[in-house]
C-alpha cells in the first residue's frame, strides 16, 4: 500500500510542468522508498535553512560570482560536504536526507543540493547530464559557466570540458557534440536519473526486492522504455519470477525487434515458457 502511495505521489509530481517540479522534492521521494517515515516538508526546511544562513554573509546586491563564492564556501568549506569517492555505490549517496546528514555525495545528489540552494539564493542553476558525471550550469549573457559540485563547486573551463569528455568518449568524441552535451536536463528526467543510479546500484548489490520496486516506478515513467523494461525482466529473471520476467522479455523484443541480444533473449523466453508449464 506504502508503495502504491508513493508511486502516485510520483506521477502528481513528474507529471507537472517542468519548471514546477521541486528537484529536491523528488529526490526526497525517492528517499521515501528507504525511509517510509521521511517528513519531506522538515527536509526541505532543512535546505531552505541553510540558504538562509548562506543568504546573510552575502553582502546587498551581490554579484553572481559573490554569491557562487559563498556558497561554496559555506557548503564545501565550513559544512564540509564533499564527494563520497571511497563509497562511490553506497546507496545513501542518492537519497537527499542522508546527504545532508552524512554531508557526502555523488555527483547527481550534491548537484540537486546545489541547485536547490543556488536557486534560492537567486541563481537561476540548472543540471547537466553529462556523460559519466552530472553538472550544474548557470547560463548569462556573456556566457554559461559550468560547476561541478563533486569537486567543491568548481568552474569547469572549455577546456576542462574537452578533456573530461575525451576520458569518457576516447577517439569516439566528435567536436560538433560538444555543446549539445552541455544542454540542461529537464528536472523531471533528473529525478528519473536518480532512480536508475539507484536501481543500478541495487542490481549490483543484488539486492532485487529493492530493484524490483523502482523498476517498476521507471517502467511507466522512463523515457527510456527499453532500458526500463529490460532491467525489469532481468530484476524478475533473478527473483525468479517466470511469468512476469517471460512477459518483460517479449515486450522488450516488441519495442526492438533488432536488437544485438535479440537471441539471448528470445532462447531465454524459451527456457521461461518451459518453466512456466511446469509449474501450472
Amino acid at each position: 500500500m506504502q508503495n502504491k502511495i508513493l508511486k502516485s505521489e510520483f506521477e502528481q509530481l513528474l507529471d507537472q510542468p517542468d519548471d514546477q517540479i521541486s528537484l529536491a522534492a523528488g529526490a526526497l521521494m525517492v528517499a521515501r522508498l528507504e525511509y517510509s517515515d521521511l517528513k519531506i516538508e522538515t527536509e526541505l526546511d532543512r535546505i531552505s535553512r541553510l540558504a538562509d544562513e548562506i543568504r546573510d554573509r552575502l553582502p546587498e546586491n551581490a554579484s553572481v560570482a559573490e554569491i557562487l563564492t559563498s556558497l561554496n564556501k559555506v557548503l564545501f568549506v565550513e559544512k564540509g560536504f564533499e564527494g563520497n569517492s571511497e563509497h562511490f555505490y553506497d546507496p545513501r549517496n542518492s537519497f537527499l536526507n542522508d546527504v545532508l546528514n552524512r554531508k557526502l555525495g555523488i555527483p547527481i545528489s550534491l548537484s540537486i543540493l546545489y541547485i536547490e540552494l543556488g536557486q534560492r539564493l537567486g541563481l537561476p542553476l540548472k543540471g547537466i547530464s553529462f556523460p559519466g558525471h552530472f553538472l550544474v550550469k548557470l547560463d548569462m549573457q556573456e556566457g554559461a559557466i559550468i560547476l561541478d559540485p563533486y569537486f567543491g563547486g568548481i568552474s569547469l573551463s572549455e577546456e576542462d570540458i574537452e578533456e573530461r569528455l575525451q576520458e569518457f568518449y576516447g577517439n569516439k568524441l566528435k567536436r560538433r557534440h560538444f555543446s549539445g552535451l552541455l544542454a540542461t536536463t529537464p528536472n523531471r528526467e533528473i529525478i528519473i536519473r536518480v532512480l536508475r543510479n539507484l536501481r543500478n546500484i541495487y542490481m549490483q548489490n543484488h539486492d532485487w526486492n529493492k530493484a524490483l520496486t523502482i523498476a517498476d516506478f521507471m517502467v511507466y515513467q522512463d523515457s527510456d522504455k527499453l532500458d526500463s523494461i529490460k532491467a525489469r525482466a532481468y530484476i524478475y529473471d533473478a527473483l525468479e519470477c517466470s511469468r512476469p520476467a517471460m512477459e518483460d522479455y517479449q515486450e522488450y523484443l516488441q519495442i526492438s525487434p533488432e536488437a544485438e541480444d535479440i537471441q539471448i533473449i528470445r532462447n531465454r523466453i524459451i527456457e521461461l515458457a518451459e518453466s512456466c508449464r511446469h509449474i501450472c
